[in-house]
């Protein structure tokens, strides 16, 4: 038996397509069998469970109670604790490996045992907000080591009093990013769009955070009919969301909007649709989607939301001073007029420097300084 090999068990919330456990997936599924001994904890039976490698062993720990579950919660026993417990014990982990800071339960057991902890941070300020104060003094003063998607999330870690912070760039698999001009083209066709005009794609949930309640103020200040807007991603159930979509619906401005849902098998050939993408996050750590759009040779609008700003380089597009509709419908404008120059080719070279091998050797390099 090989005595330096480490055991950590991995702990994501819902195993979906979030641009955080995708990460998770790209690390599992390039991880050192050799070196690691490895488990997940999901707080949910997500689609992506399915797609982490089958000799990883998968654990659910429950979140949301069947029946039993709740008359045993309303007894006192937490099924969600009792569960990390019963894990605690079996699987003899080095560290827990906790991929986002929305499962606090996780340090609370893992103090209890002794282990040690690393906390993947995909989260900034305004997220912090669904925590406790408790909880997150507990993530960010337990955690051995707390790791950061973008330089911004690094610096909220320290200002938070993060002792020990590392910087992990947020990476992709570029081979999954295929760029299929004629279905993009069928797309357009689908949704009615002239082939002669200036389409700005935008992905996301549809939350506050995301700035989806901004598109039909953006939509009312550019007011060209030779421009759309379209919208990529999934639908949240809430009031914002809803008075949003009737306002779109609704929308008077020359400039169309469209909201196509949430979208698997299309997914890249809407983003290639556009001749540009558009982040209208009010604050976003280091985007997925904007890589991507940047791969696919996308210029890039955005608001001055985190890691954007670290990302956006000359000839790739524009990031605002502040968050202003006016200023970004300025900076669309700036562009489609070619006032601001921008080179795809310069796009895919600096978002080709941001894939898995390069990632995976990054995080390895932080593991390997935790001991």
């Amino acid at each position: 038996m090989n005595q330096s090999k480490k055991r950590i068990l991995f702990f994501t919330p819902y195993a979906t397509r979030t641009g955080s456990e995708m990460m998770l997936l790209y690390i599992l599924k390039k991880i050192d069998r050799s070196r690691f001994d490895v488990g997940i904890v999901s707080f949910a039976n997500g689609e992506l469970l399915a797609e982490f490698p089958q000799d990883i062993p998968v654990h659910i720990a429950p979140r949301k109670f069947n029946t039993i579950e709740k008359i045993s919660f309303h007894l006192g026993i937490n099924p969600t604790l009792r569960a990390l417990r019963k894990l605690a014990k079996s699987f003899q982990a080095d560290f827990w490996y906790v991929n986002t800071t929305m499962i606090p339960e996780t340090i609370v057991v893992a103090k209890e045992f002794g282990i040690k902890v690393i906390t993947h941070f995909h989260e900034m300020p305004l997220t912090y907000a669904y925590l406790s104060a408790a909880d997150f003094k507990s993530i960010v003063d337990y955690s051995e080591l707390l790791i950061g998607c973008s330089q911004t999330t690094c610096d909220s870690l320290k200002d938070a009093g993060g002792k020990n912070v590392g910087l992990l760039y947020s990476f992709i698999d570029p081979s999954l990013v295929k760029k299929d001009d004629n279905r993009s083209a069928e797309l357009r066709k689908k949704l009615g769009i002239p082939a002669d005009v200036f389409v700005w794609i935008l992905s996301g949930m549809t939350s506050e955070r995301k700035g989806f309640d901004m598109l039909p103020d953006i939509a009312a200040e550019v007011n060209d009919p030779r421009v759309h807007l379209v919208w990529v991603g999934a639908t949240i159930d809430d009031g914002l969301v809803y008075y949003t979509e009737q306002r779109c619906a609704n929308n008077t401005s020359a400039t169309k909007i469209h909201l196509t849902g949430k979208q698997k098998e299309d997914y890249y050939a809407y983003l290639n649709m556009g001749n540009g993408f558009l982040l209208t996050s009010r604050q976003d750590p280091f985007p997925l989607v904007m890589i991507e759009a940047a791969l696919l040779g996308k210029p890039i609008v955005a608001f001055p939301s985190g890691g954007v700003s670290e990302f956006v380089r000359d000839g790739m597009g524009v990031v605002t001073e502040d968050l202003s509709v006016r200023q970004m419908v300025a900076a669309m404008r700036s562009l489609m007029n070619g006032e601001i120059k921008t080179d795809s080719a310069r796009s895919i070279e600096v978002a080709s420097r941001f894939n898995v091998e390069n990632g995976y050797n990054e995080w390895i390099e932080l593991i390997d300084k935790t001991r």
